[in-house]
């Protein structure tokens, strides 16, 4: 349960602003209870040069935090432009990953941190509390350094989050570490999968079908607090849907076989419903993002089959981590082999048809989009194991298939049957007919 939370707040946007501005008012109260307290100690033990008067504080604490709000207001209008470039020229399912972003979210966080430590020491910083020279502003004057040197960082930061060839880069390192996660997550229980629909426990008398509260996007699941309740309860619990997939009151997510009587599953305890897709277990909402920028490029409207090009190359390293040792159904089991726990999953073919099928449509005018898509095929064939050989060469026919020929000049259609050959020699037999 807790592990779960901790995902869900790393999508959080407010959680570290919040975090500088809880510190930035404790270092205020701090500061301003050491000029009141220990003044005597100041004068005597810190240089003169870092205290200032209390009038001479006001002012330079008020420039601060003027000045603080300027700059987080210059913060704010770049972002929105960023997110505006976002919307227009790549895909709107992206502006979650910017504003989320630790660098965006650090920055506005030290700035208004900033301002609330200038606006809290002149409230409380009165010529009728404090007799001598202050330190106060020489504090100000350092925190307006920082946040001097964090806005440099975040233009430098936006200035490289726009350009196409990193947001590329960094999605698919982020969908790298979603199918890691994934991985990870398997090497903790015994557990073993199958390609085809795993039959129903025997030995249980009983069956419980629990569906959902709200309808949305599955974003979470909690995979071992499930794996623990079939323990205790002595059951075994299949989902019946997979992260990814749109819910409603009436769609049964999971299924319970157990043979007692006081079987209860309060399911938003491990299920998380929500009204977009979250990349932090959905491996297929990464491949989507990358795959929407590629759609983008290759509109009439953009024109730029460079950078979709770009994205389907991008593509070909976390297709290939995400389909090794991929099935359909993965079975967890307790230390007596017991099955406990089923989990549905996108299939190899639902995978491969998913990140393909619309590049596929809107390109198929497009030799390079084609000669792209296929030598992308080729190298995750040429990295997985026959059985992903398989239906890596029943889907390059698939794709094959979906191009226009009689568009493709004689250059074109020998630089076609080079890559077919290609093809053949590493997947076996014919990968369609050109």
């Amino acid at each position: 349960m807790l592990k779960r939370i901790a995902l869900q707040m790393k999508d959080t946007i407010w959680v570290r602003p919040f975090f500088y501005c809880m510190f930035s008012l404790f270092a205020a109260i701090i500061v301003i209870y050491i000029d009141v307290r220990f003044n005597d100690y100041l004068n005597k033990h810190i240089p003169s040069y870092l205290l200032t008067s209390v009038d001479l504080a006001h002012i330079i604490l008020g420039t601060i935090s003027a000045a603080l709000v300027t700059m987080t207001t210059i913060t704010f209008s770049t972002i929105m432009v960023v997110l505006t470039t976002y919307t227009s020229q790549f895909s709107p399912r992206i502006l979650k990953g910017f504003l989320t972003k630790a660098s965006t979210m650090r920055v506005l966080g030290v700035f208004l941190g900033g301002f609330i430590y200038s606006i809290l020491s002149l409230l409380f910083m009165r010529n009728s509390t404090i007799d001598n020279d202050v330190i106060s502003a020489t504090v100000g004057v350092l925190v307006a350094f920082i946040c001097l040197g964090f806005f440099a960082y975040f233009i430098h930061n936006v200035a490289t989050s726009i350009q196409v060839s990193n947001l590329i880069n960094e999605l698919a390192h982020d969908t790298l570490k979603t199918v890691q996660r994934e991985s990870d997550a398997l090497k903790d229980y015994k557990n073993r999968t199958y390609d085809k629909e795993f039959t129903s426990p025997k030995g249980y008398s009983k069956v419980l079908e629990v569906t959902g509260k709200k309808f949305g996007y599955i974003q979470l699941i909690d995979y071992p607090s499930l794996y623990n309740l079939a323990l205790k309860k002595d059951c075994v619990i299949e989902l019946n849907q997979y992260i990814g997939h749109y819910v409603t009151k009436e769609s049964k997510l999971v299924t319970i076989f157990h043979n007692s009587d006081d079987i209860e599953l309060v399911i938003d305890d491990y299920i998380t419903i929500g009204d977009e897709r979250t990349a932090v277990q959905d491996v297929e909402f990464g491949l989507i993002k990358m795959v929407e920028i590629a759609l983008r490029a290759i509109s009439p409207g953009i024109n730029d089959p460079n950078t979709a090009i770009d994205c389907i190359r991008f593509l070909r390293t976390p297709l290939t981590e995400a389909v090794r040792n991929r099935a359909e159904y993965i079975v967890f089991y307790d230390e007596n082999d017991k099955c406990r726990l089923i989990k549905k999953q996108e299939s190899t073919e639902q995978l491969l048809y998913t990140t393909f099928y619309q590049i596929s449509h809107y390109g198929r005018q497009d030799i390079s989009i084609l000669i792209a898509i296929l030598d992308t095929l080729l190298h995750v064939g040429r990295n997985s194991d026959h059985k992903i050989k398989i239906e890596m060469k029943k889907f390059t026919e698939y794709i094959i298939g979906k191009f226009d020929y009689s568009l493709l000049d004689d250059l074109d259609l020998k630089k076609v049957k080079s890559m077919q050959a290609a093809i053949e020699k590493v997947l076996g037999g014919k990968a369609g007919e050109g």
